[in-house]
């Protein structure tokens, strides 16, 4: 099944995006790139199939399967077969997992490698079913390692110090918060309170306040151009209808009509941060107050995140560059160079 030039890749497992890197297609090292030449590298997808349920029909994967969602009878059905590090359907994530390699692979291989990205609070039983999931594909060797510490090897921070970072690692399915010291997260923080979350939150807002149902997709967008966590005027339209369903209109959402939710993300995203610093002892405090707390994922990129966080909390903040590609850059660079990494990290496989 295997087609490629490459016997080793980086795959970062999200529960709605997954990102894919033959690691020989990199002829330099993963900080000699510059972004746009590392994502010209990267497959990504949306992490779900649309699949007929008469006969297991596999009708799209990834955005072409996305694009279906709510358009489809109840003949077919789009879900998606990861969350979280669990294999919630082994079958769809074998399809779907396939699929994506054939598109990645130019040649039969023997012996692939493969590095996997994992939730910080992944179970020792989560690694072990998903570990056995990729050598049941024929992979030869499976690592698996934590997004946080692969964002920060992605970001070149100095992992392996003895003094400490604080990484705010922000997904569709969730954010976590670590303390990174020595090669390891030492302390971990999450919520389930993601990108996905909040657009299930702007769907139910808008529908209790404005009788107004909207799509997923609109909500995705709305998110996007809108939701602020500062002050904000901006304004977007989208398309959607009466809840009786009858009537179908264009209203103007405002950052202020979804104040609510935002009010709502602030005070997990507030909680999350001051669960993690409760955890960490003095001297690691001082690390932090020193370096800051260091942002990534596709959510670090919402409106006004790092000035709420300085008002907040009162010590640096710093978005980093490429925040959703972190992941992928640091576990690409980790299998590129392993003999290196494997001196000061450990790896579960």
């Amino acid at each position: 099944m295997f087609k490629s030039l490459s016997s080793k890749i980086a795959i970062d497992l999200g529960s709605s995006k997954i990102k894919i890197v033959a690691i020989d297609d990199l002829k330099n090292e993963v900080w000699e790139l510059s972004p746009i030449d590392f994502r010209a590298k990267v497959l990504e997808e949306d992490a779900c199939l649309a699949i007929k349920k008469e006969g297991d029909i596999l009708l799209a994967i990834g955005k072409e399967a996305l694009a279906m969602k709510g358009r489809l009878d109840g003949a077919a059905e789009v879900f998606f077969p990861f969350h979280q590090s669990r294999i919630l359907d082994e079958k769809a994530a074998k399809i779907l997992i396939k699929e994506l390699l054939k598109r990645v692979f130019k040649k039969m291989i023997l012996s692939p490698i493969v590095m996997v990205t994992t939730t910080a609070t992944a179970t020792n039983l989560d690694k072990k079913i998903l570990s056995q999931f990729f050598y049941d594909l024929g992979f030869s060797k499976v690592n698996l390692i934590a997004s946080p510490l692969a964002a920060a090897i992605g970001a070149g921070v100095p992992i392996i110090d003895s003094s400490g970072t604080l990484f705010l690692q922000m997904g569709s399915s969730g954010m976590t918060c670590s303390a990174i010291s020595m090669g390891s997260l030492l302390f971990n923080e999450e919520s389930d309170f993601g990108g996905d979350k909040i657009s299930k939150k702007i769907i139910e807002h808008l529908a209790k306040t404005e009788n107004f149902s909207i799509s997923l997709e609109s909500a995705e967008l709305l998110k996007k151009q809108v939701f602020s966590l500062d002050d904000s005027n901006k304004t977007f339209p989208v398309v959607g209808k009466t809840i009786n369903g009858f009537s179908p209109l264009e209203l103007k959402i405002k950052s202020s009509d979804l104040k609510p939710v935002v009010d709502l993300f602030k005070i997990e995203l507030k909680s999350l941060v001051e669960a993690i610093l409760k955890k960490i002892p003095p001297d690691l405090i001082t690390d932090v107050l020193q370096k800051g707390l260091l942002l990534s994922g596709g959510l670090a990129k919402i409106n006004g995140l790092e000035d709420f966080l300085v008002a907040t909390f009162n010590f640096p903040i710093a978005l980093l560059d490429e925040p959703d590609l972190l992941a992928s850059m640091g576990s690409a660079a980790m299998l590129k160079n392993m003999n290196m990494f494997a001196e000061s990290l450990s790896f579960d496989a």
